[in-house]
């Protein structure tokens, strides 16, 4: 029996080799979620657990052949795949490139020039390239990337549009059969796990070698389960520690905030390596666990996803002009508009461009974060110890007076420092300082530049936009089906009043492109989406269900129903069901 690993670096191709893998007995195929560097971590794990194989795709599969010594068999890009992409994008009106490795771009510039498209094709040898080419192509007018994960990511975080090019089904069994080619060449198994490595993955510590470069070379058992890698190689508070600790080639100890808590951390210098113990938490997080904080209220990066604000319309212009103006000083923003419309999107664009470094990003959330919480957060020197990150006060129109009261304190005494304010709210906030149910100093304090985000019915202008990069999106997540929307629907579309503004778009095009029985949203799927709102705004509950069907129709019942009352929030109903969202659109298919 092979026993073989697919990293696969986005959700619709991990979905996809999972049904395959159903149909494939000769091969014990194991499939894991990963891009680049993290899919190299997965292979070289692999590795080490003795995988006669490993099976990825673009960019990841060419790293990854760098760094093990098993086959590594790259799913490759048919021209099947390339055609599909390149339909998808016709509904875009900007000028589009494809950037990627070579195993992307070659069969892509063929059939470019066979249609006689007009899109221009590069091809990148290593993933540092991809963001300084984007920046001429940016520079140059294009709008539009196609290529593999790492261009579409690139691309987002220069606010250009990333569509991905997805694989099929006859590239993954062409990939299958090379596997089993390579595996009678190249079969071999790797040597068992030292005594070492299993004493360490006994301790309760903690514990992560680092080298000089402050890449992570091991982590014993509890370290990976409790650290991504890319958290820690990211944080500037552990690459400065093995920065002093290599410089003084003594031991130190400092504590740091990680994933929610903050863990006391010892390093040992050795000759080509720094070790790091991590400690358990301390005891401030023992109050968070015993349940008076909620750990959700603080959210602590030192990068920030991005998604470019889409539209034409001279409002959202306005607001892509405010965002550019008001990146340039490092004055406090407040960000206002209605639920669902954006604020946090925006106010993760202004944090990406004004970094500098790797100044983090800390997200508090207002209406999560309790009185104990904020105290902790001021005998601790949280705010002084990130004099140099962004604080992000989302839904501060949700704090009550002694805390408004607190945190105008805490902005008074950080104001001769480097700290950056963001705050987000509802409209009316003039009206609540106005009848003292809000903190006035507190709000002229964060209130020195403003931006008002419009409802989505107010700029309808942008809605055929939207609705093409949310389903670009999707592409991948989910796999290849629907690549654009008839205009009878999106007419449908721009038409409705979207009370929950963009946030309620994306669900339902989403639900949408799930649900889609042909390669296009369909006016009458439309239809069908707006009368359940409508029947959910008219009803306000669950309906009764209609237990005289099979089991499967009954399931079905019930999913629609939940995901009616969750406000067709995917993410909610699927957690209330206790699955997850790919399980619950494949029931209702």
């Amino acid at each position: 029996m092979i026993k073989a690993l697919a990293i696969v670096p986005y959700e619709g191709l991990f979905e996809m080799m999972k049904e395959i893998n159903q149909e494939v007995e000769d091969i014990q195929l194991q499939i894991e979620l990963g891009n680049l560097y993290e899919g190299v971590a997965i292979a070289k794990d692999a590795e080490k657990n003795g995988y006669h194989v490993i099976i990825s795709r673009g960019g990841t599969a060419s790293i990854i052949q760098e760094a093990v010594s098993i086959p590594v068999i790259d799913i490759q890009v048919s021209g099947y795949d390339v055609l599909r992409i390149l339909t998808l994008v016709k509904g875009f009106s900007g000028k589009a490139a494809i950037v990627g490795f070579s195993n992307i771009t070659q069969g892509a510039a063929t059939i470019c020039k066979l249609l006689d498209l007009d899109i221009k094709t590069l091809t990148i040898t290593k993933d540092i390239e991809v963001k300084e080419k984007l920046m001429s192509f940016k520079e140059n007018g294009y709008e539009v990337i196609i290529g593999d994960v790492v261009t579409v990511q690139a691309a987002k975080q220069l606010g250009l549009t990333g569509v991905l090019i997805t694989s099929g089904k006859e590239a993954i069994l062409d990939a299958l059969e090379e596997t089993r080619r390579s595996y009678r060449l190249f079969s071999r198994l790797q040597q068992d796990v030292s005594l070492f490595q299993s004493i360490l993955d006994c301790n309760e510590q903690a514990i992560g070698v680092f080298n000089r470069e402050e890449k992570i070379v091991y982590g014993n058992e509890r370290f990976n389960k409790e650290f991504h890698w890319m958290t820690l190689e990211n944080s500037i508070d552990i690459r400065r520690l093995i920065q002093e600790t290599a410089l003084t080639r003594e031991k130190q100890t400092k504590t740091v905030h990680i994933n929610h808590s903050f863990w006391t951390i010892t390093t040992c210098p050795k000759e080509d390596a720094i070790v790091l113990y991590f400690e358990k938490p301390l005891p401030n997080q023992a109050i968070v666990q015993g349940g008076d904080v909620n750990l959700d209220a603080i959210e602590f990066h030192t990068f920030a996803s991005y998604i470019p604000l889409s539209g034409k319309s001279e409002l959202i212009q306005k607001v892509l002009k405010q965002i550019d103006q008001y990146s340039k000083s490092e004055e406090s923003v407040w960000i206002s508009g209605e639920e669902g419309n954006g604020k946090e999107l925006t106010a993760h664009s202004i944090y990406l461009k004004r970094k500098t470094m790797n100044e983090p990003f800390i997200t508090l959330h207002c209406d999560l974060l309790s009185v104990e919480q904020l105290k902790d957060l001021m005998n601790e020197d949280f705010f002084q110890k990130y004099v140099n990150g962004v604080i992000y006060l989302k839904n501060i129109d949700k704090l009550n007076s002694y805390m408004q009261k607190e945190l105008y304190h805490i902005f008074k005494n950080e104001q001769d420092k480097k700290l950056q304010w963001l705050a987000s709210s509802e409209d009316n906030m003039e009206e609540k300082v106005k009848n003292g149910t809000f903190h006035r100093d507190l709000y002229n304090a964060l209130s020195q530049l403003k931006i008002h985000i419009p409802p989505l019915r107010e700029r309808r202008k942008d809605i055929e936009d939207l609705v093409h990069v949310f389903i670009s999106e999707l592409h991948p997540k989910y796999g290849n089906r629907v690549i654009g929307i008839r205009p009878d629907a999106l007419e449908e579309i721009t038409n409705y009043n979207w009370p929950g503004n963009v946030e309620q778009l994306k669900q339902v095009i989403e639900q949408l492109f799930l649900q889609s029985h042909s390669y296009y949203i369909e006016k009458e799927e439309v239809e069908t989406v707006f009368k359940r709102l409508e029947q959910q705004e008219k009803n306000g509950a669950l309906t009764d269900i209609d237990i005289s069907g099979t089991l499967e129709e009954i399931e079905k019942q019930v999913i629609t129903k939940v995901l009616e009352e969750e406000g067709l929030n995917q993410s909610k109903a699927a957690k209330r069901l206790g699955i997850n969202r790919s399980t619950l659109w494949r029931k209702l298919k």
